[in-house]
């Protein structure tokens, strides 16, 4: 009955740094005196620095810049913190096993191989093309008019009702229409559902809480949209989940989400609308042959020797 709903949240980590300072006491027209050794409060000493050398190392005459350590370190930022000295000194043992990997692989002539020049020329198209995308996209932003623009068009799409609403759920139409009539002499719909339903909602007397047409399947949404407040469906509801007598107890405007809340998913959409307009004015611009691909009809296999006809099998033993 319930479709289900996926939400994502982004997590925020946030960090912060906590100054302690001491306080000296003083009598009045009196020298002040030294606070006991004790209640002192212990000295913080400030966080030694540490500076990466240019060359981080030297791997047999080869050279690993700072460069290479800092591009490193960013391509882990996030995975890995990289900001200590004993931090550094693993990246950069990390960085010395590469290359000598690396030079092993230059030992072995692994450049030269057919296979690696071809995932090395695909790791490089695809670093290209990456790139231009990245910058495009660094160039041109989505504007917060153009981000305010989208999310009035999606509210507006938005618009719609909420329903608050409790069901009882039987596996007959026979069994919901005893219900509607206990509910016609005055039954109490929560007691009926705790008592006769077999949906989940039973222990809360059949509450659903609120929901909008879309959460629900067809026959059961519009089942709702069709009652009046504080009023309960005469005739049985039929979905795939069984027969149901619902209680509309009330509705309202459907509440957009905020525009913070639909912000990044706003921008990216936008962006891949202008990666899409990119990607057309480059096709546009350019002269494309595409080659027609050759399908050939497949050949039936040839018969394996077992299974040669008997009258050949013959003909075979007589020679």
């Amino acid at each position: 009955m319930r479709k289900t709903r996926k939400l994502t949240l982004p997590l925020l980590a946030l960090s912060s740094t906590l100054l302690l300072s001491g306080m000296a006491l003083a009598a009045d027209d009196k020298k002040a005196e030294p606070a006991p050794a004790a209640a002192k409060a212990p000295a913080t000493a400030p966080p030694a620095a540490f500076t990466v050398p240019d060359p981080v190392a030297v791997v047999n005459g080869k050279p690993i810049s700072k460069a290479a350590f800092d591009q490193y370190a960013q391509q882990l930022r996030g995975k890995a913190k990289v900001d200590s000295a004993e931090a550094s000194k693993s990246l950069v043992d990390q960085l010395v096993m590469e290359e000598l990997l690396v030079q092993e692989a230059g030992k072995q002539k692994l450049a030269d191989d057919p296979q690696i020049k071809q995932q090395m020329e695909m790791v490089q198209r695809n670093l290209l093309a990456s790139t231009v995308v990245r910058q495009m996209l660094s160039a041109n932003a989505p504007s917060e008019e153009a981000i305010k623009k989208e999310y009035d068009t999606a509210v507006a799409a938005m618009k719609g009702k909420e329903y608050k609403a409790s069901h009882i759920l039987v596996d007959s139409e026979d069994k919901a229409k005893e219900i509607i009539a206990e509910l016609k002499k005055d039954g109490k719909f929560a007691e009926l559902a705790k008592a006769k339903s077999s949906d989940s909602s039973a222990a809360n007397g059949g509450d659903l809480g609120w929901f909008t047409s879309s959460m629900m399947v067809p026959p059961f949404s519009e089942a709702v949209a069709k009652l009046e407040k504080g009023k309960f469906s005469e005739q049985p509801v039929q979905t795939p989940f069984g027969w149901h007598v619902i209680l509309l107890e009330d509705v309202r405007d459907a509440t957009p989400p905020s525009m913070d809340e639909l912000k990044p998913q706003i921008a990216q959409m936008l962006q891949s609308r202008m990666v899409n307009d990119y990607l057309e004015k480059l096709k546009s611009g350019a002269k494309i042959e595409v080659k027609e691909i050759q399908v050939s009809e497949a050949k039936p296999a040839a018969a394996p020797e077992a299974a040669k006809a008997p009258e050949a099998a013959a003909k075979e033993e007589k020679k």
